[in-house]
């Protein structure tokens, strides 16, 4: 079973913490200083396919700051990190046939990167929007990975393109910061601050453009290391949960195991695989999310019990009361009279 995602968790490529290094000494801040003020261990840099722990890059991020005093210094970071720093991700962008697929891969494979956000694409009819939510509280240090996650995301479709993107939309969760206009600089347009999350729009224009160095070889091989490296680095934490929120988001219109993998961006092979390791299946997960929306519907609505069972998903509603039972022990109607404590929502009878 994967391990819970946590500070502590090894996941951030040292390519990302010698980026930092870099930039500092171009603020005056040299090498040693820096990773002194940290308290930085630099054994854990010899290695150019390391892996850090979360913990370990902030404190080095958070004395970074301090010491350029440079408040965008998460934009700047963001800004050189092109397809190249990411590793083995990086070159499967490169290779992709074109954006849209590149991009696609890229939603598939993320978690090899570290990264602590939750990343979502949601299909405009002008645009591709990208969503990025905090999959770990970052506290303060959120609006520096945020900038250096979007400034990376718009240096590798400059990169890709050949040319900065026009019309990108962009919004940000964190509030309005006083370096605000460096975001014009950077993105070409102003942000949008106090978002519901972080989002990235680009036109869909761009979608179809092809990539110079494509190489079908080159990607199929880029997908198999990125598969393997998913599964040493133990980073598919929170499909599970996940799949609970997709599947909690969309009542009476439930995916199939396939349909809800390609919506999380991940195979039915991979999801299946990783729901058997979590020590459950898609139908569990399914009964699971059935039963916990039903006793909320009986309990906070006064939905007659056919409109209940069509919300999830049953045509029949005998066939509602007899999966309720087989939950429960009682029928449905039972529900109606008495509260429900949050042990029995989320009971696996």
């Amino acid at each position: 079973m994967s391990k819970p995602l946590t500070l502590s968790s090894e996941l951030v490529p040292v390519t990302y913490a010698e980026a930092l290094l870099e930039l500092a000494g171009e603020y005056g801040v040299g090498r040693e200083q820096l990773l002194g003020s940290a308290g930085f261990n630099a054994k854990l840099l010899q290695s150019p396919t390391g892996r850090l722990s979360f913990t370990d890059f902030h404190r080095l991020a958070g004395s970074a700051l301090l010491l350029c005093d440079e408040p965008a210094l998460g934009l700047l970071l963001g800004l050189r990190l092109n397809a190249s720093a990411h590793g083995i991700l990086g070159y499967a962008l490169l290779s992709s046939a074109n954006l849209g697929k590149a991009v696609h891969f890229a939603l598939k494979y993320y978690r090899v990167l570290g990264l602590t956000f939750e990343l979502e694409l949601v299909d405009n009819p002008d645009s591709l929007e990208l969503r990025a939510s905090e999959s770990i509280p970052l506290g303060g240090f959120g609006r520096f990975a945020a900038e250096g996650l979007f400034g990376s995301l718009f240096a590798i479709a400059e990169f890709l393109l050949g040319e900065a993107p026009q019309g990108v939309e962009i919004g940000f969760a964190h509030r309005r910061p006083e370096h605000a206009s460096r975001y014009r600089e950077a993105f070409g347009v102003d942000a949008l601050f106090e978002q519901p999350w972080h989002w990235f729009r680009l036109p869909r224009r761009y979608l179809d453009r092809p990539m110079a160095l494509a190489n079908p070889a080159t990607m199929q091989m880029c997908e198999r290391q990125c598969e393997a490296l998913l599964a040493s680095l133990d980073v598919q934490e929170g499909l599970l949960s996940r799949l609970r929120r997709l599947l909690l988001a969309r009542p009476g219109d439930f995916p199939n195991l396939d349909s809800a993998a390609s919506a999380l961006h991940t195979s039915g092979r991979s999801l299946r695989r990783h729901l058997a390791a979590a020590g459950t299946s898609y139908q569990q997960v399914l009964d699971e999310v059935r039963k916990r929306l039903a006793l909320q519907y009986l309990e906070t609505t006064h939905l007659p019990l056919f409109e209940i069972a069509l919300l999830l998903g049953f045509s029949d509603p005998s066939n509602f009361r007899r999966a309720f039972r087989k939950w429960t022990g009682k029928a449905p109607t039972d529900y109606r009279a008495r509260p429900v404590t949050p042990e029995e929502i989320f009971d696996d009878r």
